[in-house]
Order: structure tokens, then sequence, then C-alpha cells
């Protein structure tokens, strides 16, 4: 007992002296996978403690608006979908430059060109099917197929509103086939659901026979024995590339790039395909298990303009909630 309270009270001088650094992560990546990430990176660095508020994409950067507004932006790191925000922060001069070593391992589409982000992993909005209910040689091959009749009030889709990679693909539809592709789909009866993971958990109990959702999260589900399976539309694939980036008003700029160093690290990386099914942004990691070549992906996606969308961003999700609500 005796020793007990020695070492109690050696840890607790120590850590008196020897204080942990706390950064605070704002993002909207999954809670498993982000856990995991918190959790190897403190064990690499065990002075630094990461305190991470996770939420959908536009709550995220509610978040930040509000506490903009109130002169204080609280985020040392910010890890979220959407390119196009990452633009708009850079030019508030909100983001700090750092260009992180392990970045010269990214290919230079999937960064910013002056340093001020880089993206973390790569994912696609795609087709997916619930097997149980679609043979997939009746699965949609392509976006316009999912106006035929015979999809009639069995799609669903992660909203806009909430979704930064739905914004990405709302973008995209409307960029390729005018709103009168998304009214065809609300007269085929699509249903909007909150996210990402409701939409695929709906797929998955046979709520629905087709989700318009992402691809790691259906390779994840179908890898856990769910009867789910997914097709990258044999054009206009939408490829997202996650960025992260530091906030210029951090506190703690060297713990923040420790953090940015580790999730772009090989370590990192590997977590975000073993533990999330996610897609690298570095060649030198092998690609999940049944994800297709990324190259091959690059080649039939289409190419988002993250300029246009940050600017039009508002009046498309304004003319999305007249359709749908």
């Amino acid at each position: 007992m005796k020793k007990f309270v020695v070492l109690l009270v050696i840890a607790l001088a120590l850590s008196y002296v020897f204080p942990k650094t706390q950064i605070t992560l704002y993002t909207s990546v999954p809670s498993s996978i982000v856990t995991e990430v918190e959790e190897a990176f403190e064990k690499l660095y065990p002075n630094i403690d990461v305190i991470v508020w996770r939420s959908g994409t536009s709550k995220v950067t509610a978040k930040i608006l509000a506490e903009m507004k109130a002169g204080e932006i609280k985020a040392d790191i910010l890890w979220t979908a959407d390119p196009s925000y990452y633009i708009y922060l850079k030019e508030k001069n909100l983001l700090m430059k750092y260009t992180s070593p392990e970045s010269v391992n990214i290919p230079d589409s999937f960064k910013d060109k002056d340093g001020y982000f880089a993206g973390t992993r790569i994912m696609s909005v795609i087709i997916a099917y619930n097997t149980n209910l679609l043979k997939k040689e009746n699965v949609p091959k392509k976006w316009e197929d999912l106006l035929r009749s015979e999809y009639k009030n069995s799609i669903v889709s992660a909203s806009p509103l909430y979704s930064g990679t739905n914004l990405v693909w709302l973008y995209a539809m409307v960029k390729l086939y005018g709103w009168n592709f998304l009214e065809k789909l609300s007269e085929n009866g699509l249903t909007i659901v909150s996210s990402n993971k409701t939409a695929s958990q709906e797929l998955a109990n046979g709520s629905y026979k087709i989700a318009i959702v992402l691809d790691y999260m259906i390779r994840s589900l179908k890898s856990k024995g769910s009867p789910v399976d997914l097709v990258y539309p044999e054009k206009n694939n939408i490829l997202i590339w996650s960025p992260i980036g530091i906030i210029a008003t951090t506190k703690y700029p060297d713990e923040a790039k420790k953090f940015v160093d580790f999730v772009l690290s090989k370590e990192g990386q590997r977590i975000l395909v073993e533990k999330g099914s996610l897609i690298p942004v570095r060649a030198d990691v092998e690609m999940p298990e049944g994800a297709p070549k990324l190259e091959e992906l690059i080649k039939k996606s289409y190419t988002v303009d993250w300029e246009d969308l940050k600017d039009s961003s508002d009046d498309i999700k304004n003319t999305f909630s007249d359709i749908f609500e």
C-alpha cells in the first residue's frame, strides 16, 4: 500500500512538472475512426492530449462561424470533408501555413498549392445497394439511371445541409445535369436522411434498395457481414480528399503540427485504411480490400471546381431545400 502511495505521489508530481498540452480538434471524421487516430497519436506523444469535437461538416462550420463572431476560434486543428471550406478559411487568413514533411508523399492534386492544408483520405460518393433486394445486374451504373421508375421510393441519401461530402455530390449533379435532374429525383421518391451513416444503416437493414452514400462506409459494412455492395459510376465519379489544416490562432502550433504530421504519416494513413476502409492519399500505403486503384478512380472522376463550390454553396443549399422540403 505504501509503495502504491509513493508511486501515485511521484506520478502526480511528474504531471505537475510536465503537464500535458491540450490541443482541440474539430472534425467530421466518424468517431470510430478518429478515436483510433487520437489514441495512436497520444501513445506516440504522451505529453499531448487531443480533445475532439465531432459532428457533421455543416455543424462544424457553424460552430466555427459562431466562434469567429465571438472573437475566438477554440479549435487548433480542423479535419473535415470539403476542400472548398478550407479555401474560404485561407482567404480569411484563418489557417496557418504549414507544409508537413509528410506532404511530399501526397499528389499535388490533393493539397493546397500554397501549403495551408493537405488531403488525408480519399472518399467517393457512390451508388450502393442491398444485395438481398437487388441483383447486381439491376443496379444503376450511372447517375442518370437513378431516375428509372423501377427505383421509385427505394433510394436514400444523406442531406447536403449536414454532410459536406453530399454537398460536393449535389454541386456536381447540378453542374453536370442541372436542377431538373434533382427535381426528377425528388419526384422519383428520393428520401433524404441526416447523415451518410444513417443512409448506410437504412440500406443495410433493408429499408431501401439503393443509397447515394460514401464508398468506405459500404466496404466497412460489407466486411462485417451486412448485405450491401457498391458500384462506382461508369463516369463522373465524385472524388473528395478531406483536408486537414491548422487554425491560425492556435496557441500550440508545434503540437498541432505533430498531429497533422501523424495523420499524413504512413502509420496514420494505415489506421484510416485498417479501421475505416478509407483510400489513403499516399501511394506507399496499401489500399483497403475491395477498393479500386486510385488512378482508375481519378480517370473517371468529375473535376470539382472547389473555388466555385465555395462561392455557390449557399445558393445550392437553398435551392435544394426548396426542392426537398
